[in-house]
């Protein structure tokens, strides 16, 4: 399976996974290099809203998400003005 970044940032499949019975899932290889995901590195879980979904991000990604989204926000409401 390929898996390429979406350039507008929004989820990709990038595989499946299987939950063993310690609950624990391997992320595929091609995903950690993608990501630069290092042994050691920490992940947030996120339970998504829904309750059917987890999502795994950096905690420095999810900052510069943030930071990304309240720029984004910021240039809308001059817009509307």
């Amino acid at each position: 399976m390929n898996f390429n970044k979406n350039p507008n940032h929004e989820s990709s499949i990038a595989g499946i996974v299987t939950v063993n019975d310690k609950g624990q899932v391997v992320i595929p290889a091609h995903v950690r290099s993608s990501i630069d995901l290092q042994i050691g590195d920490k992940l947030l879980v996120m339970v998504h809203p829904s309750k059917y979904g987890l999502t795994l991000i950096k905690p420095d990604s999810l900052e510069a998400s943030v930071q990304k989204m309240l720029e984004k926000l910021s240039d809308a409401k001059e817009l509307l003005k």
